[in-house]
């Protein structure tokens, strides 16, 4: 399951809220239409932590690394160190 941005084409993953049907990013805490709790996003096997992220090292960009260090969203490798 994909959502689509209407302005710039992206699709990113989603999932559906179990509470009212609709579509939810699958990093979401919420849904975005109802409000409801979603379960917690697994990001490399773990929890998905949002005190413990990386932002995209593009300044345009909105999106956070995964556990292997490519951004979420534009899908961006991070440099090595």
């Amino acid at each position: 399951m994909t959502l689509k941005c209407e302005n710039c084409g992206y699709e990113a993953a989603g999932r559906l809220c179990p509470a009212c049907g609709e579509e939810a990013p699958r990093w979401a805490g919420f849904c975005p239409h109802c409000g409801a709790a979603l379960a917690a996003a697994k990001e490399g096997g773990r929890a998905f932590d949002l005190a413990d992220r990386r932002l995209c090292p593009d300044g345009n960009c909105i999106g956070i690394l995964d556990a292997e260090g490519r951004c979420v969203v534009c899908g961006l490798s991070a440099p090595r160190a």
